[in-house]
C-alpha cells in the first residue's frame, strides 16, 4: 500500500472528505494529488495530518510497503524510546539515545524536537533551546484558532517557555475551550494535560501560587469523565502542594505508587 492509499484508506474509515483530511495542513488540491500518486509529501506534513486526527502513526506507516516504510518504523522505535525515557525522568536514556542519532545523518525534524523536549520536561530546564527555536514555538502556537492539535502542542512545549509567557498562552487556550466547549475524549485529555504540565512547570519554577490557581479552577470546571479523571487528581496533588498540605500529598503519593504512576510526579518528591 502507498503513502496515498494508505491516507485514503484511514480518510474513509475516519468518514471525511478531502479538505477535512488536509485539515488546512495542505491545501484540498495538494492532498488529493498525494492521494492519487500524483504529488510526494514532506514526512513532517504527513505526520502533522495524522496527527491532527489522532491516527496512530505506526500503524499507519505499518501499512505502507514502499521502501521506507523500515526507515519510518525505526524513528518511531527511537521516538518510543524517547517517550519512555521522559516520562520515567531517565536522564541517562536520554543521553545513550542522543550519542546514538549523533551517527544518523538526516534526521527528521521532528524527532530532533521530541528529543530536546525531552530533555527540557527532565530537567526543567529551557537552556538547550535556543531564543529563535523559543520564538518560532510562540508563533506556532499563538492562534485565534485553538483546536486539538494546537491544544496537545502547547501541552507538549510549554516547558520551552517561560511562566510569564506560558500563562499568557495557557490563559488564552483555557478561554478559547470555554468558549468552544469540546466533548470528545482526545480534546479533553489535551486541554487537561496543558493545565497539568504547566502546574508541573509553576511548582520547579516555584511560581507564585496565583498561577497554579486558574489552572487548577480551569481543571475542576471540566466534565467529570474517565479521561480526564488522572489529570483531576494531579491537581488535588498540585494543589496541595501549593498549600503546603503535607497530608493529602502524602495520601496521593502513597496511591500512585501503589498503581505504579508514582514516576509522573518523581520530579515533585524531595
Amino acid at each position: 500500500m502507498t503513502i496515498g492509499q494508505a491516507l485514503k484508506s484511514y480518510r474513509l474509515h475516519a468518514g471525511m472528505d478531502q479538505k477535512e483530511m488536509a485539515a488546512g495542513i495542505v491545501s484540498q488540491s495538494f492532498y488529493s494529488k498525494v492521494e492519487r500518486g500524483m504529488h510526494g509529501i514532506d514526512t513532517n506534513l504527513l505526520i502533522k495530518i495524522l496527527t491532527a486526527h489522532h491516527f496512530d502513526v505506526v500503524s499507519f506507516f505499518s501499512h505502507l510497503t514502499n521502501q521506507d516504510k523500515n526507515i519510518f518504523n525505526s524513528y518511531y522505535e527511537i521516538e518510543s524510546e524517547i517517550t519512555f525515557a521522559k516520562n520515567t525522568k531517565n536522564l541517562t536514556k536520554l543521553k545513550e539515545i542522543e550519542e546514538r542519532l549523533k551517527q544518523e545523518e538526516d534526521l527528521p525534524d521532528w524527532l530532533k524536537f521530541r528529543l530536546e523536549l525531552a530533555f527540557a520536561w527532565v530537567t526543567h530546564s529551557n537552556e538547550r533551546i535556543s531564543s529563535e527555536l523559543q520564538q518560532k514555538l510562540k508563533k506556532l502556537i499563538i492562534n485565534d484558532d485553538w483546536d486539538r492539535t494546537s491544544y496537545y502542542f502547547l501541552s507538549q512545549a510549554i516547558i520551552l517557555l517561560s511562566i510569564e509567557e506560558a500563562d499568557q498562552l495557557v490563559q488564552s487556550a483555557f478561554k478559547a475551550f470555554t468558549k468552544h466547549p469540546a466533548t470528545d475524549p482526545f480534546t479533553l485529555q489535551f486541554v487537561s494535560w496543558i493545565a497539568v504540565n504547566y502546574l508541573n512547570c509553576c511548582y520547579h519554577a516555584q511560581a507564585d501560587k496565583m498561577y497554579a490557581v486558574k489552572a487548577i479552577a480551569f481543571l475542576r470546571q471540566l466534565p467529570v469523565t474517565p479521561e480526564i479523571g488522572f489529570s483531576n487528581i494531579l491537581a488535588t496533588y498540585y494543589e496541595a502542594l501549593f498549600n503546603r498540605d503535607q497530608k493529602t500529598v502524602n495520601e496521593i503519593i502513597d496511591i500512585l505508587k501503589k498503581d505504579k504512576y508514582i514516576a509522573l510526579i518523581q520530579d515533585t518528591i524531595d
